[in-house]
């Protein structure tokens, strides 16, 4: 166990203080949460059991995360369809005139307000065991289950404070806009590790593709075997209730970076910024100098928001966002980043470093030995004495299908479906225009500020 520094002590006890839900608001989530299980109950045949899930029910919530999952379990007497439309039908009676909305996992599921707290009431089959699940929501109250049989009090502070830490880092979620830690990743952590302290220690010694596994260390051949299973994740952590799921899939090798930086960070220079961040203020004369030292093109491209949830929005952004990138690079502009903004629009925000070509392009033809091809190649591209070569090669004057990248974008939105626009976007594409750095900043000042920020030039 890493010792804990006076400095630590003091910060941790500063930042729990903020944390923490007081005596009083405890006291109301108990109370929400008993009426929405009694309703619940009183709605219900006798077969189905309500049951309260998530990081309220664990004791690891954070003060103001006011929120219920509220789990309605079937028995396996019932079909799957059965479970479904029941399920909801039950969710709507017990909001009778109150607004809810549907959302959708693993499958459908209704979200609500009671007493201004959000609540998500979930149908799903009631199981003991993981051999018994019919749906990836089934596994969910075996979470709740697992984590309060091991979890201590003084844990479930440290839920807290990694939770925090994380939403300051901008990397605490497991959504696709975040593609960071889920609150369950959280707890296990910790209950791995004992503590955040000693999680940051072992952090800044994860090896590329860290295997976790709570309960023992895998042999040389386990690791082996799940790296290959779970090839393309940043960070494995083996679920104790689901062995053949990673609950860190979610995490991007972004997410993992930043997050292994930060603790290292905290750990050399412990500072109460990293769980406390003050906000700091749009500075427009900043973001001038800034846009000017740059010598860059700060572009955007804005389009009205497709009617999905986030979870699904989000990856579709982000592959949008690749498939311009891709498209750049394939025609010699150079990207220095794209970010993602989705609130009431979407605009994708693209920064160049090499954005406007000349016409002319060097073609570089087949080697003199190959004189066919060198044949070939002079008909194709209209060679005339002198013949121009470099080294053994002939060389041709070509002509660039696009000398700006403007003219790619607009490419991609004249024939969207053949360019890999992603099917939600495709749906809202017409609506997409480039919006040029003046706009951006008035429209987009907090986005552009933040991004900036984060690529600041000395």
């Amino acid at each position: 166990m890493m010792f804990i520094s006076e400095k630590h002590e003091k910060i941790f006890q500063r930042v729990l203080k903020e944390i923490k839900p007081t005596e009083e608001e405890t006291s109301k989530q108990l109370e929400v949460a008993e009426k929405i299980v009694k309703r619940l109950d009183e709605l219900t045949p006798k077969d189905v059991r309500i049951e309260l899930t998530g990081s309220t029910a664990k004791g690891t919530n954070l003060r103001g995360d006011m929120d219920f999952d509220v789990f309605m379990l079937f028995s396996k007497d019932y079909s799957l369809n059965d479970v479904l439309s029941l399920g909801l039908k039950y969710a709507k009676k017990f909001c009778g005139k109150n607004k809810y909305e549907i959302a959708y996992a693993q499958h459908p599921y209704l979200r609500t307000w009671v007493e201004g707290v959000e609540v998500d009431i979930v149908p799903s089959y009631k199981i003991e065991d993981i051999s018994e699940m019919t749906t990836a929501v089934d596994r969910t109250p075996l979470h709740t289950k697992y984590v309060n049989g091991k979890i201590t009090d003084r844990q479930r502070d440290e839920v807290r404070f990694l939770k925090k830490f994380l939403k300051t880092q901008k990397i605490y979620g497991a959504e696709g806009r975040i593609r960071g830690f889920s609150g369950y990743l959280c707890e296990l952590l910790i209950l791995k590790y004992g503590g955040i302290l000693d999680l940051f220690d072992a952090a800044t010694r994860w090896k590329d593709q860290q295997v976790i596994i709570l309960d023992e260390e895998p042999s040389e051949s386990k690791v082996k075997e799940l790296k290959d299973k779970f090839k393309d994740a940043a960070l494995i952590v083996i679920d104790p209730v689901d062995p053949e799921r990673n609950v860190a899939a979610s995490v991007s090798k972004t997410s993992l970076s930043v997050f292994m930086y930060s603790a290292e960070m905290f750990l050399n220079k412990p500072s109460l910024s990293a769980f406390l961040p003050s906000q700091e203020k749009i500075n427009k004369k900043w973001i001038e100098k800034q846009l000017k030292l740059r010598d860059s093109l700060i572009i955007g491209l804005e389009f009205k928001r497709p009617e999905v949830v986030e979870d699904i929005l989000w990856p579709q952004l982000y592959r949008f966002a690749e498939k311009i990138k891709s498209k750049m690079e394939e025609n010699d502009f150079k990207v220095f980043d794209i970010d993602v903004y989705a609130n009431g629009k979407c605009m994708l925000l693209c920064e160049f470093s090499v954005y406007s070509l000349p016409r002319i392009l060097k073609v570089y033809g087949p080697p003199l030995s190959q004189k066919e091809n060198v044949q070939r190649f002079i008909r194709q591209h209209n060679v005339t004495e002198p013949i121009w070569f470099e080294d053994e090669r002939i060389l041709a004057v070509g002509e660039r299908k696009y000398t700006h990248v403007n003219e790619i974008i607009e490419e991609i939105l004249k024939k969207p479906k053949e360019n890999g626009v992603p099917p939600d976007v495709l749906k809202v594409i017409k609506t997409a225009k480039i919006i040029n750095a003046d706009k951006i900043k008035r429209d987009y000042a907090q986005f552009l500020f933040e991004y900036l920020k984060k690529r600041n030039v000395p």
